[in-house]
C-alpha cells in the first residue's frame, strides 16, 4: 500500500495521538482509517437519502401520498440498505 503524506494541523495531530495513546487503535494510520470508514458510511447513508427524498418529492408532485408514513420508518428503511 502507497503511503501518504497529510498535513493535518496541530488539533488533529494531538486527536489522532491521543485515540493512540488511549489504546483503541494501534497506530495513527488505524485512526485516519476507521474515520475515512464512517466518513464514507455516513456519505453512502446520505446519497440513498437523497434519492428517497427525490422519489418521494417525485412522488408528491404526482399527487401519490402515503399518509401513514414517518420519519422514523424512513430512518430504519435507511440503516436496513446499509
Amino acid at each position: 500500500m502507497a503511503n501518504t503524506s497529510l498535513s493535518l494541523g496541530e488539533h488533529w495531530e494531538l486527536f489522532i495521538k491521543n485515540e493512540v495513546a488511549s489504546g483503541r487503535y494501534g497506530s495513527a494510520s488505524e485512526v485516519v482509517r476507521d474515520a475515512l470508514r464512517e466518513l464514507e458510511e455516513r456519505k453512502n447513508k446520505l446519497d440513498i437519502l437523497r434519492a428517497h427524498l427525490a422519489q418521494g418529492a417525485a412522488q408528491a408532485a404526482r399527487g401519490e401520498f402515503v399518509e401513514d408514513y414517518s420519519i422514523e420508518s424512513v430512518i430504519s428503511e435507511l440503516d436496513q440498505e446499509i
